[in-house]
């Protein structure tokens, strides 16, 4: 097997065992305790008043805290995967620094460790099959990692293969993970983590269905077929099990501002994804759903995007289809009181709202009405809406959102419009929302 790679990584032994598991992060605990009670004693005896806050987030314990984490890989990725959507707006730079680690993993599986599970879903002659196969991984999944490989007289593949027994574990590591973050206190008391903790266990688990997410692949190449900028890599299902997903190998680079694509590149290559989203809701009503931007490549020869990672996928269903359509048509008017009085009717806002909650609606509003309609293109990098939902104030929405009473797959969509707001902004786009919005409409209004 072929030693190279594209992204450096350190080979470490995947913990496998609920008990293994477990004691990484018992220790990790006591590590922090002593750590924090240490430096408080320090501060003490230098004179100084003992910060337990500081301590708690001093750089040895926040080094600690992501080591352990990213070896147990799994809930601890995903979660920093989903909570770095927000994090620039709930979190202090320390608690955002954790998280944004916590996004991709330093470590891999060791080649035997590897060869082990590949034995077991091959079996032990695969590798005569093969003119290369590269044992450190080129990407990381949240429960796996991609292999680069090449079959004689085949195809280019990329090769999914899952860390053992991850199924088994990932209902543990979600309680772990919760006891942790609970309990170091390293998470602001305002900020909604079991929302997250839940998302995070679903999307484990679907992803967990590699023979599931095959399926997904092959049902969205079948929506994908007249599209000239959008694909997805074909399943190899002779080498596909449920522990391991081989696929065609995709060139490309991840999204980022770095990409340097020009301001009219940009600006298409989000057209192209509001379009995506619109027709996963409207037409195809299934959508791909984790928010996660590594799970889109941008192929180098011009604005074309590869689609990844369909672990994490939703049905849409017809009431929720129709929930978007009527938010369409109500948003649209760009008339306040209609929107206000729709929002309502739906039980997206409560009956009574104190004065300054009340206030942040109608600044929300007028603020996203104005924009809409004052230039021909919406600013994501200059819009006052972001302003509008910094720390504070997003503490106030929170707290009117249903998030209870909505539709799993209307969350689940929602958690996707926000990751891309946040890109459009991140990438300083300009698009014309109001106009490609007004002929979607027009489009499902004549269907």
């Amino acid at each position: 097997m072929d030693s190279s790679t594209q992204k450096s990584t350190i080979p470490k032994r995947m913990p496998s065992s609920l008990l293994e598991r477990n004691l990484k992060t018992t220790n990790l605990l006591v590590r922090i305790g002593l750590q924090t009670s240490g430096d408080m004693i320090s501060d003490i005896f230098k004179g100084k008043t003992a910060d337990f806050n500081k301590s708690l987030l001093s750089k040895k314990n926040i080094f600690s805290t992501v080591e352990t984490l990213k070896q147990l890989r799994g809930a601890a990725m995903k979660f920093g995967q989903l909570v770095s959507i927000d994090s620039q707006i709930i979190f202090t730079p320390e608690i955002s620094k954790i998280v944004g680690q916590l996004r991709s993993s330093g470590y891999s599986m060791p080649p035997n460790q590897i060869k082990k599970i590949l034995d077991k879903n091959w079996g032990k002659g695969w590798l005569k099959n093969f003119e290369s196969f590269q044992v450190h991984p080129f990407a990381a999944a949240s429960i796996g990692q991609v292999h680069r490989a090449k079959l004689k007289n085949g195809p280019e593949l990329a090769v999914k293969i899952q860390f053992p027994n991850i199924r088994e574990t990932i209902k543990n590591d979600m309680r772990t993970l919760r006891f942790l973050l609970n309990t170091s206190s390293f998470l602001p008391k305002s900020f909604n983590a079991d929302y997250y903790f839940e998302i995070c266990e679903e999307m484990l688990l679907a992803e967990s269905e590699y023979t599931v997410e095959a399926e997904n692949i092959k049902k969205y190449s079948d929506f994908l077929k007249n599209y000239e900028n959008l694909k997805v890599p074909t399943v190899v299902s002779e080498y596909s099990t449920d522990q391991i997903l081989s696929m065609s190998y995709q060139e490309g680079s991840e999204f980022s501002f770095e990409n340097s694509l020009s301001k009219l590149d940009r600006n298409r290559l989000v057209e192209v994804l509001i379009q995506l989203l619109l027709d996963e809701i409207f037409v195809f009503q299934f959508v791909q759903t984790d928010p996660n931007l590594a799970n889109f490549l941008l192929k180098s020869e011009g604005v074309e995007i590869v689609l990844l990672d369909f672990g994490s996928c939703t049905n849409v269903s017809s009431e929720t289809k129709n929930l978007y359509a009527d938010l369409l048509d109500v948003g649209l008017t760009l008339d306040r009181q209609k929107i206000k009085n729709f929002l309502f009717q739906k039980g997206f806002l409560p009956d009574e709202m104190d004065m300054a909650t009340n206030n942040l609606i109608n600044q929300l509003i007028d603020t996203a009405i104005d924009e809409l309609a004052r230039n021909d293109n919406f600013d994501f990098a200059n819009s006052k809406i972001f302003e509008l939902i910094e720390l504070e104030q997003l503490k106030e929405f929170q707290k009117i959102i249903p998030q209870t009473l909505l539709s799993a797959d209307f969350v689940f969509i929602q958690r996707k419009i926000l990751g891309f707001l946040l890109f459009f902004r991140s990438i300083e786009a300009k698009v014309p929302i109001l106009k490609i919005l007004k002929k979607y409409s027009s489009i499902i209004q004549n269907k």
